[in-house]
């Protein structure tokens, strides 16, 4: 955090998370208010879950559907002209569904890439404008662990989170130095997505750290990386030692 970590140095300073109702991005969000932020608490289709996290810190919930570029310029104009200009923007929202390459319909491609990649590519396009106007900004996008190593029957989950590196690694170059964009790629959290198998002994016996992650472990990299006045280009994989790189 600037200024030696007292929210008082933040507070007035404002945020957007994407996916917010629940899981990182509602870690993220709880995070950022604690830290004085005022945040934008953004959602898909759970309203009374983000109205919830929303009152909790302080801050507003906003609806949209991410893959709708006109819904994200919508939400972000109604998210500053009720809180103020976005300092920082988090571009977290997903899904994660399994389907083995000969099962993935045209639709499910379409859409892991409309919202994993163009969730980042919308939010980024419509904050970007404002925060270069004040000389400033941060967005960090969330891609996996899954991006650096790939996976069996994830292909178009993969790709378009791998997508989200390579678009983020250039877009911090084209915004450098007045915006910043990172990545934070986590292992397996525990949140709604992911799979029953990985949260047993099965799976952790392969993790070095020998357990998955939590939410708030992951939102605690997001606030970090974020505010990291030096760093632009990173992809940061806080994933239990299972990607070391």
């Amino acid at each position: 955090m600037p200024e030696g970590d007292d929210p008082a140095a933040v507070r007035g300073r404002v945020a957007l998370v994407t996916g917010a109702s629940s899981g990182i991005g509602r870690a993220t969000a709880e995070r950022l208010g604690t830290l004085g932020y005022r945040v934008a608490v953004h959602y898909g289709t759970n309203a009374a879950a983000a109205q919830a996290v929303a009152a909790s810190i302080d801050g507003l919930a906003f609806g949209c559907d991410v893959a709708d570029p006109a819904a994200v310029e919508a939400m972000v104009r109604d998210a500053e002209a009720a809180l103020g200009p976005i300092d920082v923007a988090v571009a977290n929202a997903g899904f994660y569904e399994e389907r083995a390459l000969a099962d993935v319909t045209d639709e499910l491609w379409d859409r892991s890439l409309r919202v994993l990649l163009g969730g980042c590519f919308h939010l980024a396009r419509a904050v970007v404008p404002g925060m270069r106007a004040r000389g400033g900004g941060s967005i960090v996008c969330i891609a996996s662990e899954l991006a650096l190593i790939g996976g069996v029957g994830i292909a178009h989950y993969v790709a378009a989170k791998a997508a989200v590196i390579g678009f983020s690694r250039s877009l911090a170059r084209e915004l450098a130095p007045e915006i910043r964009v990172n990545v934070v790629a986590p292992g397996a959290v525990d949140t709604p997505l992911l799979p029953d198998r990985d949260r047993g002994p099965g799976y952790t016996s392969t993790v070095p750290l020998g357990r998955i992650g939590h939410p708030d472990e992951v939102a605690a990299a997001i606030v970090h990386i974020a505010e990291a006045p030096w760093t632009t280009g990173a992809v940061y994989s806080p994933n239990g030692g299972v990607v070391i790189q």
